[in-house]
């Protein structure tokens, strides 16, 4: 026969489970996603770029704000500078089929950016990502490999600037 274990027991061996595990997991250095501290010169922050209305631009603010970045559109308020050096994307064939139609595009795009304080001193040296992603064509349904293409875009896009964004954290430290 098989014994009963109260219900206090059972809620006391959960939470020293959970305690331990809560104990084991910081002890091995694990924190969760986009919670590393940006450079604190980045308090206040101008992005430029060539085109200013980008939706480049605009992920890189939304990155920065939840990473508690004000970002501003003023330069001589701003503590750092946000330089988007290159912003370049394109298409290329990946797959087609024995009649020569394409069945697979491949989308890549690569983002350069470089960090400085107000004072033109750089926080971070220019860096480049670069990233694809491909996505199944179909010449019967247009509109549908359009969308597919756009929502693939700009989760490519958006990709690229977590890449960034790791990468300016790593400079902070």
């Amino acid at each position: 026969m098989i014994s009963r274990v109260p219900d206090n027991t059972r809620r006391l061996i959960a939470c020293l489970l959970a305690a331990m595990l809560v104990t084991v997991v910081s002890a091995c250095g694990f924190h969760l996603r986009g919670s590393d501290a940006l450079p604190a010169g980045m308090s206040v922050t101008y992005i430029q770029s060539g085109n200013p209305f980008s939706s480049l631009v605009d992920d890189f603010t939304d990155a920065l704000t939840t990473h508690g970045v004000r970002v501003t559109e003023q330069r001589d308020e701003a503590t750092a500078t946000l330089r988007i050096i290159e912003n370049d994307r394109g298409r290329e064939v990946l797959s087609v089929n024995t009649s020569g139609k394409v069945l697979e595009y491949q989308l890549w795009q690569k983002v350069g950016f470089s960090i400085s304080t107000a004072d033109n001193l750089p926080i971070m040296e220019p860096q480049t990502v670069t990233m694809r992603r491909s996505y199944l064509y179909s010449s019967s349904d247009v509109l549908g490999s359009e969308r597919e293409r756009e929502a693939v875009r700009g989760t490519l896009q958006k990709s690229l600037v977590h890449m960034a964004m790791l990468r300016i954290a790593a400079a902070a430290r």
